[in-house]
């Protein structure tokens, strides 16, 4: 097996693992619990949801030279994002890679701190509706990106990383898989995450 067909495995099993992590911890509960915060200004599951996923698309694009799918298939016009209006009329940009998408007034995955508490989930089916087309997309890209320009440097936060790394990688939704299950159990109690799938 070579580099990149052993890539495109990793991604295909990362891509569904990750989604299936996500439906366990979400598929029962409410609107009110994937808003729940332990307290104004902590991230609530959803806040977790929407960052992981954006900053993904986001990094991947850069990586590649490409839109991001966000942008790509105008999921912002086909998700209703009422529920985040607020925090969508922001006056000031936030931090991030200095991204900024179909929303001038902050980099949109990237959401300030002070608006954590104005961040409330659209339905979610929506939302991961659009996950399932990143996720469809980034395999598309990654089956079409010759083994050699997938090993090609790119910049990571001011370190040299190969493109692959940066296109492809999951440890960051895993890290905020790791922090909606805390939430959960917060909400749900112990054994409630996904440790047991």
């Amino acid at each position: 097996m070579d580099f990149k067909e052993l890539l495109i495995k990793q991604e295909r099993w990362e891509a569904g693992l990750v989604r299936h992590m996500v439906s366990q911890l979400t598929d029962d509960l409410s609107e009110d619990e994937l808003n729940w915060q332990a307290r104004p200004g902590h991230h609530s599951i959803w806040h977790n949801i929407w960052h992981m996923f954006l900053s993904n698309d986001y990094y991947a694009a850069a990586a590649w030279g490409l839109s991001a799918v966000w942008d790509e298939g105008k999921w912002r016009e086909r998700i209703d994002l009422a529920p985040m209006a607020r925090a969508f009329d922001y006056p000031e940009k936030g931090t991030g890679l200095g991204v900024e998408s179909a929303c001038p007034r902050f980099v949109i995955f990237d959401v300030p701190d002070s608006l954590v508490d104005e961040l409330k989930a659209p339905p979610l089916e929506q939302y991961m509706a659009y996950v399932d087309d990143l996720l469809a997309t980034t395999a598309t890209r990654l089956a079409a990106t010759p083994a050699e320009k997938l090993l090609e440097s790119v910049d990571w936060y001011g370190m040299s990383r190969p493109l692959y790394s940066r296109a492809v990688g999951y440890g960051h939704v895993y890290r905020h898989i790791g922090m909606m299950e805390d939430v959960r159990g917060l909400i749900r109690g112990p054994g409630t995450g996904t440790a047991s799938i």
